[in-house]
């Protein structure tokens, strides 16, 4: 679960004396687990950004309990919507339009046969033939629906997206209880943050939420008056603001953060020889100089860095705004810098349990807030250390798959296949997966036009205890993938339909991501060529 939705979840139980547990799950097998070990207890499950998109009847369920599932990973799994009185989908009602949702009567059918074959027997022969007649007719109306439904599910499922973080739809469910807070909001919009930095909703998505469903809060907890409120050093002030969007740059050099940032790498070419080179030229044509760049952020006088944020942001033709929290003298934190940090605690590193990862998540979620020293130098060590490498490693893995030409076309696809070996605890984190592909394609396109309408396919080799397995995934093309706003994918359908076509192929899907798996490497070849004529739709 993604932390800032735990915490406001947990507040609320505590709230009303719930008593609780907490369980942490990395996939569908830790899901399965858990219910297979609680078998005995009868209680409530909350499922927090996990269990909406496959079929919770097929789990072991406990008997007698009731599971509340609020996911955003859409779509729903129908079976989860009208087959299971067990199971309640908590969604925003003004998504309803959005999901699409078939029929009940054109998925779910539940065909009865009041007659007895074996009476036949001892039924006069016309009655027989017109027993016959009746079934061969029913047959045929059942075949008749059945692949009616397949092609009315085949369109539902054909392409997986992301809803509102689940963050916000506890947030307004908190306002509702009379129990929202500063505190909850500021965890909400780091929520709201990890969904945009993580590329699971477009800019548009993200701004309309700002819009629509913060903005309440945001006149509730913004400070409109501080020298009225008390000592500044005493309070929690959440500010509503425009952001340049450079990863981590007030926690870094502004060079290094341009460096490695998608929309400078690709506007110039940094990964050539000549890439410093043009660097230095367009720094050199915005007015900055070197030593400015250069030198950590923060120590440059305010009045210099309100000029250097208002060139690139008017360079960078950029509207995007965020949450800012300020804690007294302990000095503003932006919202996307501790999303990031949170996001990366807790899926790396790989080595640590689920558990541990999720606890460092809450120290570092509560330290924005809380003005710990020890605690705050936590979080300005994981900013400066690594969010720095993860950004590193990502614009290293770009340039190196262009400089060595190993992305190729094949047929309805790119495919790439990195040839080096990528730390293990990178592979395994989701936030590093789409970033680096989606640069990747990006990247790619800008060296020649028509490289706009095919998707991307990338692999990555695992090595240690995972040595002879790659993680596998892709990024829709960039021609379409803001089309619709909701960032549609149709790459897990497409790995989910060459596992069908051959199940000898070993897979290994257990990621609530169906757009990212597992795949034996002797297996590749034969996965790549099947992998065609899925896109094709052979």
């Amino acid at each position: 679960m993604k932390k800032p939705c735990g915490k406001t979840c947990f507040h609320l139980l505590k709230c009303d004396d719930v008593p609780y547990s907490i369980r942490t799950v990395e996939g569908w097998g830790s899901v399965d687990k858990i219910f297979v070990e609680l078998q005995e207890q009868k209680c409530n499950y909350i499922l927090i950004n996990c269990g909406a998109t496959r079929s919770l009847s097929r789990l072991q369920l406990p008997p007698d309990s009731i599971v509340y599932v609020l996911d955003s990973h859409r779509p729903f799994h129908i079976e989860n919507v009208y087959a299971n009185e067990q199971v309640h989908l908590l969604i925003n009602n003004s998504e309803m339009a959005e999901l699409q949702l078939p029929d009940v009567d054109s998925v779910i059918r539940e065909d009865s046969d009041d007659e007895d074959e074996n009476d036949d027997e001892d039924a006069p022969y016309e009655q027989q033939v017109e027993n016959v007649r009746r079934r061969a007719i029913r047959r045929e109306e059942m075949q008749v629906w059945e692949r009616q439904r397949n092609r009315i599910l085949w369109k539902y499922y054909e392409s997986t997206w992301f809803s509102s973080p689940s963050c916000v739809t506890l947030l307004e469910l908190a306002a509702e209880m009379n129990k929202v807070s500063a505190e909850l909001m500021w965890y909400t919009s780091v929520g709201l943050n990890s969904a945009f930095i993580d590329k699971l909703i477009s800019i548009e998505r993200y701004t309309q939420i700002c819009v629509d469903r913060m903005r309440p809060f945001v006149n509730r907890f913004m400070p409109r008056n501080i020298i009225n409120q008390g000592r500044v050093d005493d309070l929690l002030h959440i500010t509503f603001g425009r952001e340049l969007p450079l990863a981590i740059y007030s926690h870094w050099d502004l060079y290094n953060s341009m460096t490695v940032n998608e929309y400078f790498s690709i506007k110039t070419k940094n990964w050539t020889q000549r890439g410093d080179a043009n660097i230095r030229q367009l720094l050199t044509q915005l007015g900055i100089t070197l030593h400015e760049t250069k030198q950590k952020f923060e120590s440059l006088p305010t009045e210099q860095r309100k000029l250097v944020v208002d060139v690139l942001e008017k360079e960078m033709d950029s509207s995007f705004a965020t949450f800012f929290a300020t804690l007294g003298y302990c000095g503003k934190l932006s919202a996307c810098d501790v999303a990031r940090a949170v996001t990366l605690k807790l899926e790396m590193p790989r080595h640590d349990s689920m558990l541990d990862r999720f606890q460092a998540g809450k120290m570092i979620l509560q330290s924005s807030i809380t003005g710990e020293r020890q605690e705050r130098l936590h979080l300005s060590h994981t900013l400066t250390s690594t969010c720095q490498r993860a950004l590193q490693v990502s614009w290293k893995s770009v340039s190196a798959a262009i400089n060595q030409s190993e992305i190729i076309s094949n047929g309805p696809y790119y495919l790439f296949t990195c040839a080096r070996a990528i730390d293990e605890d990178m592979l395994d984190s989701r936030h590093f997966l789409y970033n680096t592909t989606s640069f990747m394609l990006s990247a790619f396109a800008s060296m020649r036009k028509g490289r706009t309408a095919k998707p991307l396919i990338a692999m990555f080799p695992l090595n240690g205890e995972s040595a002879g397995w790659l993680v596998v995934t892709g990024v829709m093309p960039i021609a379409t993938i803001y089309e619709d706003n909701l960032i549609k994918t149709c790459i897990g359908r497409a790995f989910e339909r060459v596992k069908k076509m051959n199940p000898k192929i070993r897979i290994v899907d257990d990621s609530f991501n169906s757009d990212i798996i597992r795949l034996k490497s002797e297996d590749r070849t034969r996965f790549i060529d099947l992998l065609v004529h899925a896109f094709e739709g052979d």
